[in-house]
């Protein structure tokens, strides 16, 4: 198993019932649950099902024209990743097939024997200056040329301005091959795993908020953005004093 960066707020949890009440809530609040395995393919579902004495966990993936949760099942190894507020879970699929449900494909496997529980860090967030940048453009495949404005930044993520009908960005479904364009001459490559979408207040276009984290930040891409995000906030507090 592939376990984040080490972080004192760390938790192997191993105690089934504890694994039990994390896997329960998750289904109650149907969070999205991120599916990902080798080589670099990933998949979104939600916990459909759930049986501590059989020993199953399943999982409703819907639709996948792309066959991804086959080459999924095929590639033999499957981390699941999902967010309960501040808390990130991720375990493993252990034995993973592939059953045809009522609504689609149902991910089944045996319940996991270990999962680590991290808190998030709440990353300091600014608020960009400008109104050009930065923003966030897709790959040419999705909508060339589209660029969407980020409305606060961190080294953990970002939010975006995402019109209503705007569809290549779903939450729980891994954006990659991005470029988060900090000003005119810096561009990063970053993968952004949408989670939720909100009303932005005050706007009557119909415009949504999109909280996304960033996924597989190389170190350099993590140095410019916390060069960024440092200096954006030394220039709000000069423009404070000045005010």
């Amino acid at each position: 198993m592939t376990v984040p960066e080490a972080a004192p707020e760390e938790l192997r949890v191993v105690a089934a019932a504890e694994i039990a009440a994390y896997l329960q809530q998750l289904q109650r609040e149907q969070a999205i649950v991120q599916l990902a395995g080798p080589p670099g393919r990933s998949l979104a579902g939600r916990i459909c099902a759930l049986d501590m004495d059989a020993d199953l966990l399943g999982l409703e993936i819907g639709a996948d024209p792309e066959g991804i949760s086959q080459a999924l099942v095929a590639g033999g190894e499957i981390t699941a990743v999902a967010y309960l507020g501040a808390i990130k879970l991720q375990f493993e699929l252990e034995d993973a097939v592939l059953v045809s449900g009522e609504q689609g494909a149902v991910l089944r496997s045996a319940l996991p024997t270990r999962l680590y529980r991290f808190q998030r860090r709440h990353a300091f967030r600014v608020q960009p200056a400008g109104s050009v940048y930065p923003r966030v453009t897709l790959p040419g495949a999705a909508q060339p040329g589209r660029a969407l404005r980020v409305l606060d930044i961190s080294i953990g993520g970002l939010a975006l301005a995402l019109p209503a009908d705007f569809k290549p960005l779903q939450a729980g479904q891994l954006a990659t091959g991005l470029v988060l364009e900090l000003d005119r001459i810096t561009g990063l490559r970053v993968n952004l795993l949408p989670h939720h979408a909100s009303p932005i207040a005050g706007d009557t276009g119909g415009m949504l908020q999109l909280g996304c984290s960033f996924v597989d930040l190389d170190a350099a891409a993590g140095r410019a953005l916390q060069v960024y995000v440092d200096q954006t906030q030394k220039r709000r507090r000069l423009l404070k004093l000045d005010a």
